[in-house]
């Protein structure tokens, strides 16, 4: 009777080796695989924005869901996201579980938040319980942005600036499939100025609204390039394109006199209208 043979060290440091290489192979494919699956599902998030924004305008004179505006029946101060008819479009209010819509600190009903399942499956900030709260009229629970620069040339300030409504017209706006209506972000508006990575998202990437106010120089409206240091843009015909960041803010043309907006400003006549370095 044989005895049977077992393996010796060196074979078995030879099969462990091989599927060490095997693993180091794999792993990095299988991440890049899942990362591009997140930002897949996001892109399709923002196309749902992107056509209910269309809706929107077909039933509104083609205005699209203003960035915000004072309503005129009760006066208050609304961000897009808070647009009761805009949120019946997007049937919003039908995925909201409890807890999902509450304040934290206050108990008080939000009207910027989002489901958790219209998040984007990158935003780690925004799944966390304990950003749940509304500060400085900006809720972080959001992942996307509506794009503002248009009534911005720096950063905005206040709800008494110009104009009374931010929201653009569909047959004002020229070329609209190039022009920016939705980002990644963690505020419910996002500017020119906060897609300049360098001062942005190179120094904190993904962080809640606050972080970002924090910075020196201040950072508002922040796009976070949460997608393998890339963004996906919402544009106003409907559809998503995914950028790296040195393509999505070219700091020359934001710096330029006159400055080269492009895609960033759906309107250049409002905009170099408001903005003095634009003339």
């Amino acid at each position: 009777m044989k005895n049977s043979k077992g393996f010796t060290l060196v074979e078995l440091l030879v099969v462990i080796s091989i599927i060490a290489l095997l693993l180091a192979v794999l792993i990095p494919s299988l991440s890049k695989a899942r990362d591009v699956a997140k930002r897949i599902v996001c892109s399709q998030h923002e196309k749902t924005w992107l056509m209910a924004n269309v809706m929107y305008s077909n039933m509104n004179n083609y205005s699209y869901v203003p960035v915000r505006y004072v309503d005129s029946r009760t006066g208050n101060r609304t961000p897009w996201l808070a647009n009761a008819f805009y949120r019946n479009l997007m049937h919003i209010n039908e995925y909201i579980k409890r807890g999902e819509d509450t304040d934290l600190r206050s108990g008080a009903i939000l009207l910027l938040d989002l489901p958790n399942v219209f998040l984007c499956p990158s935003d780690i900030i925004s799944k966390d319980t304990k950003n749940r709260y509304f500060y400085d009229n900006a809720n972080v629970l959001l992942s996307y942005g509506y794009n503002f620069t248009d009534w911005s040339t720096t950063n905005w300030d206040s709800w008494g600036g110009y104009p009374r409504d931010a929201g653009h017209n569909a047959g004002k706006i020229v070329s609209p499939s190039s022009k920016i209506a939705f980002a990644d972000s963690v505020d419910w508006w996002f500017v020119w100025n906060g897609g300049d990575y360098r001062i942005g998202w190179n120094k904190l990437h993904q962080a809640n609204i606050q972080a970002y106010k924090a910075l020196t120089p201040r950072v508002d409206g922040p796009v976070l390039y949460r997608h393998s240091e890339g963004v996906n843009f919402g544009f106003y015909d409907g559809h998503v394109k995914y950028m790296k960041k040195e393509y999505a803010f070219m700091a020359q043309d934001r710096d330029a006199t006159p400055r080269k907006p492009g895609s960033w400003v759906a309107n250049t006549t409002m905009y170099f209208s408001i903005d003095p370095r634009g003339k």
